[in-house]
Parts: C-alpha cells; sequence; structure tokens
C-alpha cells in the first residue's frame, strides 16, 4: 500500500482504505509542513479528512467495529494481542462484551466479513484471536465488580441466555441490584441446552456465566415466572422492572403426513434432552430435516450419539443454507450426507413407527431475474431415504405461556417500543429472541445491552 521514498512516506490513493493504522502508528502527524504535500500520506490523507463532511449522527467507525452489533473495538484488541498484552486485550473486550470466550467458540463473526484484510488474502481471525484471549488470558483475573454505589432499585431478569446475562450485567456495573429467573434446571438458555458442548465447551460457559455471578448478579435456576397480564405482578415481589429474554425454545413442528409417528422428533426437544442427561434412542439411520445451525447441530450430535448414519436434507442450495459455512464443513468432514434442495412431503411409517421420509426435488432453473426467493419444484419429482428417527430442525418459535398480557404479533414475537425494548406492560423491557425470533448470539447480546441502557433511562 505505502512507498517509502528518501525520509517522506507516500501514498497510492488508489489502494488506501482510509484505516488510519498509518496515522497512529507514524509521528510525522505531527509534523504541519507534512499535511500540505503533494504526495506526503500525511498530506493526502489530511486533505480527504478536511474535505470529508462529518456525520451528524455517528464518528466512522473501522469496517469490522460497524459489522459488530456490540461495536466491539476489534482493532484496538487485535493491535493489544500484536503487541503481547493479552490481559489488556480482554480488558478491552470486556468493557462492551460480557461473554467473550463464548462469542469466540459460536459468534458468526460478521467482523470477519468486513475486514478489510480479505482484499489482500484473508480476514484477520478475529473470532479465534478473541476466544485465544478468553481462554489463555489470566483467569485469575476475574471481572471487575459493580460500582461501589449501589442504587436503590431492583431488577428482575427472566431468562438466562445471552440477552438476560448482557443486559443482567450491564445494570449490575451501573449500581442496580440484579436478580435473573430461569425456568430450566441450569444456567446458560439456549447456550446451555440448544448447542453442543463440541461447539461451546460448558466449563467454558459455567466460567463466564460465574463471573457475572461474582459482580454480584443473584442467579436463580428451576425458577420460571409467568404473568397474568398485570403490572403489578413483579411490583409484588419488590421487582422495579423487568428484563423479559426468555428466547424461542419451541421447536415448529412438521405440518405433512406422518408427523405424528413414533420416531418423529424436534430438534430444539433432541438437544435438550441429551443436554439435561437424557439418553436417546435413534436406531441406526437418521435423518434431519432442515438447513440451519440447529440442524447442523443435530445432525453432529446424532452422530456422536451412536447412529452410524446421518442424512440432512434442507430446501435451500449450499450457497443459501443459513447456518455457519464452517460448521457445514464440519459436519460433512465428519460423514454426513446432505441433500440440498429438497422439500419434506410426507413421513412413511411402519406400523407406528417412522420407516423413512418423502420428499420433493426442488430447483433454481427459471428464476434468475425475478423476485421470487424461495425455489420451485422441479422435473426430477420425488425421493425417499430410509431412518429409523426422523429429526425436524426446521424453525424455533417463542413459548406464549409465560407472555399473558402481553402484546405479541402472529407469530409469537413480542411487540416492543422500536427504541427502548418496552413491552405493553408498563417496566417491563424485552430483548433477544423473544423479540426477534432466533437469531445469532451476537445480537441478543447487543440487545441484551439496549435493555439495560433502556431501563436505567426508565429508572432515572
Amino acid at each position: 500500500m505505502v512507498e517509502g521514498r528518501i525520509y517522506k512516506p507516500v501514498i497510492q490513493p488508489e489502494r488506501c482504505h482510509s484505516c488510519d493504522v498509518c496515522l497512529r502508528g507514524c509521528p510525522a502527524e505531527l509534523i504541519p509542513e507534512y499535511r500540505s504535500e503533494q504526495r506526503s500520506l500525511r498530506g493526502a490523507l489530511y486533505r480527504e479528512k478536511v474535505q470529508e463532511k462529518p456525520s451528524k449522527n455517528k464518528i466512522p467507525l473501522p469496517p469490522c467495529q460497524e459489522a459488530c452489533p456490540i461495536r466491539q473495538d476489534v482493532k484496538g484488541y487485535v493491535a493489544l494481542i500484536a503487541r503481547g498484552n493479552v490481559r489488556e486485550a480482554l480488558e478491552l473486550i470486556r468493557e462492551v462484551n460480557p461473554l467473550p470466550a463464548v462469542c469466540g467458540f459460536i459468534c458468526h463473526h460478521p467482523c470477519e466479513e468486513a475486514c478489510l484484510r480479505k482484499g489482500v488474502d484473508d480476514p484477520i481471525s478475529i473470532r479465534l484471536l478473541k476466544r485465544f484471549v478468553a481462554q489463555y488470558g489470566d483467569r485469575a483475573e476475574r471481572m471487575k465488580k459493580g460500582p461501589k454505589k449501589k442504587k436503590h432499585e431492583k431488577i428482575l431478569v427472566i431468562g438466562s441466555g445471552p440477552a438476560g446475562l448482557t443486559a443482567a450485567n450491564d445494570l449490575c456495573l451501573r449500581g442496580y441490584a440484579v436478580t435473573i429467573f430461569e425456568a430450566l434446571p441450569l444456567l446458560g438458555g439456549m447456550l446451555a441446552v440448544g448447542i453442543p458442548e463440541f461447539r461451546l465447551p460448558r466449563e467454558t460457559l459455567r466460567w463466564e456465566i460465574q463471573a457475572i455471578r461474582e459482580r454480584g448478579v443473584e442467579m436463580s435456576p428451576n425458577h420460571p415466572f409467568y404473568f397474568n397480564g398485570k403490572e403489578t405482578t413483579f411490583q409484588k415481589l419488590g421487582f422495579d422492572a423487568v428484563f423479559l429474554a426468555i428466547g424461542a425454545h419451541r421447536s415448529v413442528r412438521f405440518n405433512i403426513e406422518g408427523n405424528h409417528l413414533e420416531g418423529v422428533v424436534p430438534g430444539l426437544e433432541f438437544l435438550r434432552r441429551i443436554h439435561l442427561g437424557g439418553k436417546p434412542s435413534l436406531g441406526e439411520r437418521v435423518v434431519v430435516v432442515g438447513g440451519g445451525n440447529v440442524a447442523v447441530d443435530v445432525s453432529r450430535s446424532a452422530r456422536r450419539w451412536g447412529a452410524k448414519e446421518v442424512q440432512m436434507a434442507c430446501v435451500e442450495s449450499r450457497q443459501e443454507m443459513p447456518a455457519i459455512p464452517e460448521e457445514v464443513d464440519e459436519a460433512v468432514a465428519e460423514g454426513i450426507k446432505i441433500h440440498f434442495l429438497a422439500s419434506p412431503v410426507r413421513v412413511v411409517g411402519k406400523g407406528r413407527k417412522v420407516a423413512g421420509i418423502e420428499f420433493m426435488r426442488m430447483s433454481h432453473e427459471g428464476m434468475r431475474g425475478t423476485k421470487k426467493k424461495h425455489p420451485v419444484r422441479a422435473k426430477a419429482g420425488f425421493f425417499r431415504l430410509d431412518a429409523d428417527t426422523v429429526i425436524a430442525a426446521i424453525g424455533q418459535r417463542v413459548d406464549r405461556r409465560a407472555l399473558k398480557g402481553l402484546e405479541t404479533h402472529p407469530d409469537g414475537t413480542l411487540r416492543v417500543h422500536p427504541e427502548t425494548g418496552e413491552t405493553s406492560l408498563k417496566g417491563v423491557f424485552a430483548g433477544g429472541d423473544v423479540v426477534t425470533g432466533p437469531g445469532w448470539a451476537i445480537d441478543a447480546i447487543a440487545s441484551g445491552k439496549r435493555g439495560a441502557e433502556a431501563i436505567d433511562q426508565y429508572l432515572s
């Protein structure tokens, strides 16, 4: 990018990304004469900055930081790691992210998609660097405890997934007394019962939850909470505000012939069962329907639970699959066969038991240049996959039983104020999958941070 001429750095404007790395690393910025030189790097960048019209709404951020839902200072902590300052890098990450190790394992890393380095060779491995810092940083150096000055208001957080944990952490840092109610017997929400241990080690998750607990957040597993349609429900318990983050823990079930047969299992229920100590009986042949991360996790888990043959089938093509591409690659490497552009038609049974599942072949043929997004039926017709167990991983939805009295959308997600996240009940705020539907962990973390800020403003 930059070529040295004698002692004056020069710029190749057509290749400059204005990342400002050179500005921070070179003392020449302090020499005003360089700013007026036509070919000087400093002069060119300085003139561009003078000509730029500053944004009225926000300060421009590096592309990697702009792409991150929580605006993590990626360049800052990567630079600290490069200098060997691992502890400082971890502290910088934790300023905005209370779950760095979790993100280091499962984040879909939009920052890497935006990384300018991929224009040269490959993006910086930002997620793996975060994992390195979180795993090998000084674990004796716990997160800083909450502020010494405490506020008298008490906050209830319902749900201990990424949104709930983040909201509780940020509210604790603001001085509030925070309590988490979790309906499941273990903490972590979907992180604990929806993501397999081979993707997110349970010890890592427990350690990060314990670090938040040590800040002063009270946590109560096996403690479901249901609204009765009145604001006084939580006020009678002594809480001044609520952050609702119960996620989307119910599976979307098949709406096809044979969905009642023995051996048809919802994907989330399968994952929850094995994570809570159950021992599923799968048989030798398993077919998983779906193309998202849950489908991939279910397929790889079924392989580890003894199934000799595991096949996936999804309506998308390989490029359209919503699952993280590297996770799909891992599944293929483990011997899982994937059938693309296949839509389930009916589950075939033998008596009351599953014997297989029939699919319709789909195609994108003739769809170029059209606005239609879904594939159409192909001429090749139908095919069948034999199976002892069919697992449906075709979507997730919110459990409405806990949302009595709260306004919801037709799909079951909560209706909230677009800026504050406040629900139809005064003092009750919400975030995460219960609002957006199933999404990424980093997006849930971002919603938890927004929820904490909104509650702080509400109580102030």
